[in-house]
């Protein structure tokens, strides 16, 4: 079961956030206000966003730039605040941005800047999440509570899906995205390949491009 967003523009604001709405809800306006631009392309840094709070698919969250992007900061920025994590596997992340590699090319990454990661074995439509026990150990889900705080990414790729422990994933392009436990640096892309399973994802949720390819 997967949750959509609410959306609604403001003017000016510091972030962009999109905000989960009621369990099983949909809201259209977050996919169709926002046109798609091709993922190898670098949103361009122009463009509002948006804050948001409350729950339910309460409150506002920010409009997207002309490229479809919701805007907070640049490219190469510095790490945001700590995570939380959750006790039974997975974690919240401070905020979930565009990246870069110079061998993959655009990438997602979490506000710590840490390489976000696709699964093979999970489905993007219907979303699935299957990387569970000891696997969301090694694989830490990337979760949502009641709003995700997005950077320069297409807020039309971004949603959720509800695992099985009943706690919420963070989607891009239906995907659900892991962090890597053995990147212990910002950047790193050690998860990239591993089983032949594990890609990291690009900001439209399909498997970032390998320039050795």
């Amino acid at each position: 079961m997967t949750r959509s967003y609410a959306s609604l523009g403001l003017a000016a604001a510091l972030s962009s956030v999109l905000l989960l709405a009621g369990c099983g809800g949909s809201d259209s306006g977050a996919a169709s206000s926002a046109p798609s631009a091709p993922a190898s392309v670098p949103p361009a840094a122009a463009g509002s966003s948006g804050t948001a709070g409350g729950s339910g698919g309460s409150g506002a969250a920010g409009d997207a730039g002309s490229d479809g992007t919701g805007n907070g900061a640049a490219a190469g920025q510095a790490p945001q605040p700590a995570q939380s994590t959750n006790p039974s596997g997975g974690y919240w992340p401070a905020t979930v941005q565009l990246g870069h590699n110079d061998r993959l090319g655009n990438t997602v990454v979490d506000g710590e800047g840490f390489t976000l990661y696709r699964f093979d074995p999970d489905s993007a439509n219907p979303s699935k999440a299957t990387c569970v026990g000891d696997c969301a150990v090694t694989w830490p889900p990337v979760l949502a509570n009641d709003k995700i705080v997005f950077q320069r990414l297409y807020r039309d790729k971004i949603s959720t899906v509800t695992r099985p422990d009943g706690t919420q994933q963070v989607t891009i392009g239906g995907w659900p995205v892991y962090r890597f436990s053995k990147d212990r640096a910002a950047g790193e892309i050690k998860g990239e390949g591993v089983g032949g399973t594990w890609f990291a994802v690009a900001p439209d949720g399909t498997k970032a491009k390998d320039s050795r390819d």
